[in-house]
């Protein structure tokens, strides 16, 4: 189980950095985040890219490296939930993110795996499936 947890935690902090990363660079307009696409002004409540990298930051950037931490703790009750939860957090994120755009984007379907990833490594390492195997 601690091999399970550690691959989890390692995982969870690969999302963290990504995240952290990716709202920096929303939070300061580099590279694809220099313009807020025209076509989405009307459909989403920001109007540049500021705020949600503070979300990526914050929500995904903090909440993985606490998920994380849960998963490197020794004696933790149910080690695995926060990720669980943040893996759930980011999949319903992207399903919103296609139903208020109204479109799919290559970063889209990346990022609907790695939620995919998260959540079932999170049930593999609650023993559900990982018995079994």
């Amino acid at each position: 189980m601690n091999k399970r947890m550690n691959l989890l935690g390692i995982y969870d902090l690969i999302l963290a950095v990504g995240a952290i990363c990716t709202g920096i660079m929303m939070i300061s307009s580099k590279m694809v985040f220099s313009i807020f696409p025209r076509e989405w002004i009307l459909k989403v409540p920001f109007e540049s890219w500021f705020v949600p990298g503070i979300i990526a930051i914050v929500v995904f950037g903090l909440g993985n490296i606490m998920a994380a931490f849960f998963s490197f703790k020794k004696n933790s009750n149910r080690p695995w939930l926060f990720s669980a939860l943040m893996g759930g957090i980011f999949f319903i994120s992207i399903i919103f993110q296609v139903i208020i755009l109204g479109e799919w984007y290559l970063a889209t379907l990346e990022f609907l795996i790695f939620s995919v990833i998260q959540i079932s490594l999170s049930v593999y390492c609650s023993g559900a499936i990982g018995n079994r195997i």
